[in-house]
């Protein structure tokens, strides 16, 4: 296959607030950076570009770095399901100097990764529910790396000691072993943070500056400069190829991302003028028909994709802060703050902030279209306009100080005004409330570190969820959020902790029956909202086609990124 030659000046512009969580893949969680690691980083498994999302195969993992699917037909699935071989495609290079070969090794390396107790992956608890032995090799890196880890303890442990349940065979096969027949293991296989970490990456800490201004590619591009809440630089990666590379393609001299604090509508604005091709980190306005017959990607759920909407936003508890007489460890005031909140006032700040977004009032934690979902509403109150005299009295039975709580969320303009709405809710029943805005890698870094939940640094935070993938996604929301063993998710901010909610995740996961494996997830959603660890606020839809520049073509959505644009299918028309 013929790669297409870029003319020298088409670069890829996009505008809009967000910033990077991380740059490293095996950190980072959010969708801005799973659109920048598509362009640079690439996995055993992922997503294809498909424009109509009511295609199955837009949401079916396809070979990437993997030369195929294993299954039971080509002996890549053992016959008790709980052994997967795969092997690696041959001609992917790392941007190195001289360009070397991707292979088995840097796979077990990324895995290992995973586990470090500087940083770990959000993801874990998919993998340390899974595969045989991750979750002890977790523990023990956590026991063995002390004091202040430097990157020559980190490489140390890895080098000297193994994942049971992962292994290279030879450089090109490697093989997983599982705990348990998992249905979903191809997906998790596919999650961004299953990119090859070459041997380069001992040298440096994960998630640090050093290690950003030191990645190597296997994608199209690689990345050229990274200026934090500025700018993000990306330029063809000359160690690619075409032919080894059956998903992306290389169609443009570069991408150019602008990081502002532009709302929906400046950043439409700057679409229209020609002065930005796409958004970034916001919705833009519905696209409108482009001329000469374009491909376009199809709207999203409500327009009948049928793929699952976001819990987007919910308020997340720290039950581990000792703050206001550790009033957030109580039941009583959770429930308090449950009552007290505003919804529907909520779903008109998105409304009014971004025109056309599609949202449901959230009373649950699995949104509807994902499996498991089931509705309940434990927090009835009228209209969704919060119920404040139920919350006061529930405070006045808590006993508490109310002597302040912090809440903190995402300094963009939307979580602004959805955190001053919810900080106004609670000053209604007598809870003061500072909000405190941060960057996308402050916020992500505060939610992650046990140590400062302890310490009080937060006692309330504004999320966001959107499904990992979506087939087979019940455990996507709820082990995450709420798993505290055997390995702690890290996605669980709050420190929620209840043995017979780890029992019934257990038993979800062990179940070989559907219909038993959605009643346990359905039993944790019941116990986690009598428990009020989150407030659930509202369910958004799958975002419909965001605007372009009348330049842009084959602007394809990939809903696994939260239906973000693919940055590697894109491309310029030249008439332009």
């Amino acid at each position: 296959m013929n790669e297409p030659r870029p003319s020298p000046d088409r670069h890829l512009r996009l505008l809009g607030p967000a910033d990077l969580d991380s740059l490293d893949p095996a950190v980072s969680c959010l969708p801005a950076a799973g659109q920048i690691a598509r362009l640079h980083a690439r996995q055993l498994f992922t997503y294809p570009p498909q424009p109509d999302l009511r295609d199955f195969r837009a949401i079916a993992p396809v070979p990437d770095i993997a030369a195929d699917i294993p299954s039971i037909y080509n002996a890549g699935v053992g016959a008790s399901h709980r052994s997967y071989t795969v092997h690696i495609r041959r001609g992917v290079w790392w941007d190195t100097s001289p360009a070397r070969e991707v292979d088995a090794h840097d796979f077990v390396r990324a895995f290992k990764r995973m586990c470090n107790p500087v940083a770990p992956c959000p993801a874990i608890s998919y993998f340390t529910s899974t595969i045989r032995g991750m979750a002890q090799y977790c523990q023990a890196y956590a026991a063995a790396v002390r004091g202040v880890p430097t990157a020559g303890s980190l490489a140390g442990f890895q080098n000297a000691h193994d994942i049971p349940g992962v292994r290279a065979v030879d450089d090109g096969t490697l093989v997983f072993e599982l705990i348990r027949p998992a249905p979903d293991f191809l997906w998790i296989l596919a999650l961004p943070c299953v990119s090859p970490a070459p041997v380069e990456y001992d040298a440096f800490l994960p998630d640090s500056p050093e290690l950003g201004d030191n990645l190597r590619a296997t994608g199209p591009y690689r990345l050229l400069r990274y200026q934090p809440g500025e700018a993000i630089r990306l330029a063809p990666n000359p160690a690619w190829r075409q032919d080894s590379d059956p998903v992306r393609r290389r169609a443009l001299a570069g991408v150019e991302v602008r990081i502002r604090p532009a709302t929906s509508a400046e950043v439409t604005e700057q679409i229209v003028s020609g002065t930005a091709d796409l958004p970034w980190g916001t919705e833009s306005a519905r696209q409108e028909p482009t001329p000469r017959g374009s491909a376009e990607p199809s709207p999203g759920t409500d327009d009948g994709s049928g793929l699952g909407y976001s819990l987007d936003p919910y308020l997340v508890f720290n039950l581990r802060s000792p703050n206001a007489g550790r009033a957030t460890g109580r039941v009583g005031t959770r429930r308090a703050i449950s009552y007290a909140i505003d919804r529907a006032a909520i779903a008109g700040i998105v409304a009014e902030l971004v025109p056309g977004a599609t949202v449901r009032i959230a009373h649950a934690v699995v949104p509807p279209g994902n499996d498991a979902y089931q509705g309940a509403d434990p927090y009835p109150a009228p209209g969704d306009h919060g119920d404040p005299d139920r919350s006061r009295a529930l405070l006045a039975g808590a006993g508490d100080d109310r002597t302040g709580l912090t809440l903190v969320h995402l300094d963009s303009v939307l979580a602004t005004r959805v955190a001053a709405s919810c900080a106004s809710d609670l000053e209604k029943v007598g809870i003061a409330v500072r909000t405190v805005p941060l960057g996308e890698r402050e916020y992500h870094r505060l939610l992650l570190d046990p140590a400062r939940a302890s310490q009080g640094a937060w006692d309330i935070a504004l999320a966001a969820r959107s499904p990992d993938w979506y087939y087979q996604n019940a455990r996507v929301f709820l082990q995450p959020m709420f798993q505290s063993a055997p390995y702690p998710s890290p996605v669980n901010h709050g420190g929620y902790r209840d043995p017979a909610v780890d029992r019934l995740i257990e038993t979800a996961l062990s179940s070989f029956q559907p219909g038993q494996a959605e009643q346990a997830w359905r039993e944790v959603e019941r116990r986690v909202l009598a428990d009020a660890a989150v407030v659930p606020i509202l369910f958004r839809a799958p975002a419909a086609p965001q605007r372009h520049a009348a330049r842009v073509r084959d602007a394809t959505a990939i809903p696994t990124l939260a239906f973000t644009v693919d940055l590697a299918t894109v491309r310029l028309d030249d008439a332009d």
